[in-house]
């Protein structure tokens, strides 16, 4: 088989990097693992919100680019910050174009102005996804390439990448009747992370993978980084994350995931691990705080907080712990002390009370960063955790999808170690790397890298320009 452009996944980033290739004329298919029509991915099972590092699509580029920048400490090169900003707009419209249909919430908080319609925000525990924007478009995408002439090709799994003189040319596919050849002039590979897929987790993320929760569907397998590495492509940001925290139970409890997060009562409190002693910037967000937690110990702690923090911070965004982290069977201990509280949770009594006390006295003087490790407070408050009864929720780091992957130039073409390109490699969505993680992890928005790169792809394999 010969086509103009392969997409390895068939996710948003390479249903939207099929479709514009085929608006361009290109001849192209999409390689779907999955066999089943209604594949469940991260795609399909998003809440839909486009956004640019926790901003609206439509704020003016400039201010898009510093904020990604900012919000990953510099991590995500200008170059590709600049290409996320620039096309953000645009690809939301091209979204429209195609018959996508989006809404705004109310306040919208600078950045909730643009989600696929029917929204996805519940109040179930558990994933519930059939039907709301995000699968809708899923459908509306595949049905459009179809119509345009494009093939949709399940259960065929690419396994190796075709090099020849230095470029790809292809893939080898294992499908229904074996194993066979797709040529093609150009090759995206938009299947997604690796948060699927344990040994790659253990090496690059965390050492106790078992600890680390799936928050979604377990598709991303890291094929499409694997391959590529092989043809000789860096990678970069392979020990990031996007994820959360939840109830230690979710581990074993399907319907505690995707939510409740334990983030804001954590971010309010304190996170400790088997010790009793913090390890982490809780004002760091949930975000940062996962991938802390799957770095230290055994990727288990307990949040710690009072009365006033589970009736303030617990009952903060949709399907809030409190009331539904016990609901659900989740564990909280409840105590009038910390002497009690330590020995419901298992901790021990002295290091717990140094951890609680050292906190309420930097709280009180406000100085938390001179705590070790420092408590940053300026994306979330810290509140002094004195006010009886006492909780503590048994926490593990969940994992949604990786951030690392394939590093990518502004056009979307992969890269080697020297920068130089792979002629006819190009990665979209969340096989490249590079486009949001750093020291603080900070997330971009996996729509929006999604979408964006999709486009670009497609564009520059059809000859530069949209």
């Amino acid at each position: 088989m010969s086509h103009d452009l392969i997409a390895v996944g068939g996710g948003f980033a390479g249903l939207v990097a099929a479709n514009r290739a085929a608006d361009l004329g290109r001849r192209v298919v999409v390689l779907e693992a999955a066999t089943e029509a209604k594949h469940q991915c991260a795609s399909r099972l998003c809440g839909g919100v486009f956004h640019v590092a926790y901003r609206s699509v439509m704020a003016p580029p400039a201010e898009l680019a510093a904020n990604v920048a900012s919000c990953s400490g510099g991590f995500v090169r200008p170059e590709l910050a600049a290409a996320l900003a620039d096309n953000a707009a645009r690809a939301v419209r091209w979204l429209q174009a195609t018959g996508a249909e989006f809404a705004g919430m109310t306040p919208d908080q600078g950045w909730k102005d643009w989600i696929l319609a029917p929204l996805g925000f519940h109040d179930h525990t558990c994933v519930v996804w059939q039907g709301f924007g995000a699968d809708r478009l899923m459908d509306r995408l595949e049905a459009r390439l179809v119509a345009a002439g494009g093939q949709l090709l399940r259960g065929c799994r690419a396994r190796e990448l075709i090099v020849t003189d230095g470029g790809c040319s292809g893939v080898l596919v294992d499908g229904p009747t074996g194993t066979v050849r797709v040529d093609a002039a150009a090759v995206v590979l938009a299947d997604g992370g690796f948060h699927g897929n344990p040994e790659m987790l253990r090496r690059h993320v965390t050492r106790h993978p078992e600890h680390l929760k799936l928050r979604g569907p377990g598709a991303g397998r890291g094929d499409g980084i694997a391959m590529a590495q092989a043809a000789g492509a860096a990678v970069t940001g392979m020990d990031t994350f996007y994820g959360h925290l939840l109830s230690a139970d979710a581990l074993a409890k399907d319907n505690l995931s995707p939510f409740p997060f334990i983030d804001f009562l954590a971010s309010a409190g304190l996170l400790v691990d088997a010790e009793g002693r913090r390890f982490a910037d809780e004002g760091g967000g949930g975000i940062y705080m996962a991938n802390q937690l799957a770095r230290h110990g055994d990727g288990l702690a307990v949040a710690i907080f009072d009365e006033a923090i589970w009736q303030s911070a617990g009952r903060e965004f949709f399907c809030p712990p409190n009331p539904n982290l016990v609901n659900a069977g989740g564990t909280l201990h409840r105590a009038d002390d910390l002497a009690s509280l330590a020995r419901a949770a298992g901790l021990p009594h002295a290091a717990l009370a140094a951890s609680v006390a050292s906190y309420n006295s930097a709280v009180d003087a406000g100085a938390t960063e001179r705590l070790a490790p420092p408590r940053t407070t300026r994306k979330y408050p810290a509140m002094p955790v004195r006010t009886g009864p006492f909780y503590a929720a048994p926490t593990c780091a969940a994992i949604t999808h990786t951030m690392g992957g394939v590093v990518v130039d502004a056009h979307a073409r992969v890269l080697r170690p020297d920068g130089a390109a792979i002629d006819g490699l190009y990665a979209a969505g969340s096989s490249c790397g590079g486009l949001e993680g750093g020291v603080p992890v900070g997330y971009i928005g996996g729509l929006i890298k999604a979408v964006v790169f999709g486009l670009l792809a497609a564009e520059t394999s059809a000859g530069g320009g949209r």
